[in-house]
């Protein structure tokens, strides 16, 4: 059978099949009345699953031992790593083009009714904030970063496919034309497969867009010298791959979806970068240390480059649980910044106004969810508290 064959519902129905109660017991079947666990992993559940770490973790590695991946799947081979491996000198830092004043612009655009003008209101948050104009030219090469996480339903796997299509129709009937979309996804592998099912290659051949799988393109190595967490495990010097495909464009816009996540609190624009992580290092690095420092972790992936513009589709969000599923409400909402620490302080803002509190992993100020402190530490992103940015509605 081919892996492209393979829902992940399906697979979990031939793990429990040919494995018997062993996967019951860690809870896909048998916690369903104590833990909330997920009865239908195609579709968001809507309570618990901020309860269920154990179990998600439990069924990310019952997923990557027998999933229908490739061999060496989560290695670093040499072969793909240019420069022979070695690290190279790369960085895409700049100023922030979306602010005024010294503050950082982050525009909210009521998206109600929900989808009704999908490309007017994400042209509206651009507009807002100035306009496509201050950060591209016509003549760049602009990737487009959504993301790939999973190929489940919207929110939870990633950008929705209708997000990806309003923007690229937006920005060519803005006049740029040499666009790409590009990313890798998650643990649920091959990114080709969740292309595929989520209809991404679908959205880019429509539209007359290049679509680029990381998985199957050159890495390079940089060292990180700031980062206290990224790439020391093992008493390593901060050396960590990123896509070599990153030196061939000018501008990256990001697509952030407004949401929390089970293990790093939230997954925005600062986390949007994971995809931007080899595969080796998220396990070797990033998810290593029994996932303490996920959210420290994906804040430092950010060292060597900065998004030029961020639009976040903040029309559905996860409350709890995430990324893939969790308690889903309809904030209504298309947010755009330049500034990756401005707009994920503001999605937390919004997530909080609906966020029950028992269950809430962001109680704390949106500035001390470890993500948005260790960027302000590490001088990731440009705002540094409220008094920095600027919102515009």
């Amino acid at each position: 059978m081919n892996f492209k064959d393979v829902t992940r519902r399906n697979f979990f129905k031939d793990v429990v099949k040919y494995c018997g109660a062993g996967v019951a017991a860690v809870g896909l079947l048998g916690l369903r009345k104590n833990a909330h666990a997920v009865d239908d992993l195609d579709q968001p559940a809507q309570t618990g699953v901020w309860q269920m770490r154990d179990v998600q973790l439990d069924a990310y590695g019952e997923f990557i031992g027998n999933a229908p991946l490739p061999k060496g799947y989560f290695d670093k081979d040499p072969e793909e790593m240019i420069n022979g491996g070695k690290p190279v000198k790369w960085s895409h830092l700049h100023p922030n083009y979306y602010s005024e004043g010294g503050k950082s612009l982050v525009s909210i655009v009521s998206s109600a009714p929900l989808d009704k003008d999908l490309k007017g209101d994400i042209s509206k948050a651009v507009k807002k904030i100035g306009g496509f104009g201050k950060a591209l030219k016509k003549t760049d090469k602009i990737m487009i970063k959504p993301n790939m996480n999973t190929a489940d339903p919207w929110p939870g796997g990633g950008t929705d496919p209708n997000f990806l299509d309003a923007l690229i129709k937006v920005l060519q009937d803005e006049g740029y034309a040499n666009l790409t979309v590009a990313d890798s996804c998650g643990p649920w592998g091959p990114t080709e497969r969740v292309i595929k099912i989520v209809g991404y290659d679908k959205v880019c051949q429509a539209n007359g867009v290049a679509l680029h799988d990381w998985d199957k393109m050159k890495w390079m190595n940089i060292t990180n010298e700031k980062a206290e967490f990224l790439g020391r495990f093992g008493g390593g010097d901060g050396t960590v791959a990123y896509p070599a495909d990153f030196r061939d464009f000018d501008k990256i816009i990001y697509t952030p979806v407004m949401k929390t996540h089970f293990l790093g609190h939230i997954t925005q624009s600062l986390k949007l970068s994971v995809g931007t992580l080899h595969r080796a290092d998220r396990g070797g690095h990033l998810h290593n240390f029994n996932h303490v420092f996920v959210g420290q972790q994906a804040a430092e992936i950010n060292l060597p480059f900065r998004p030029d513009l961020i639009v976040m589709d903040g029309r559905r969000s996860f409350i709890s649980g995430g990324p893939s599923h969790g308690e889903m409400v309809k904030p209504g909402f298309v947010l755009a910044s330049g500034d990756q620490v401005a707009n994920d302080v503001w999605g937390i803002k919004l997530l909080q106004e609906w966020y029950p509190t028992v269950q809430n992993k962001i109680t704390m100020d949106a500035w001390h969810v470890n993500q948005i402190a260790h960027a302000v530490k590490l001088g990731i992103g440009y705002a540094r508290n409220d008094g920095d940015i600027k919102i515009i509605i």
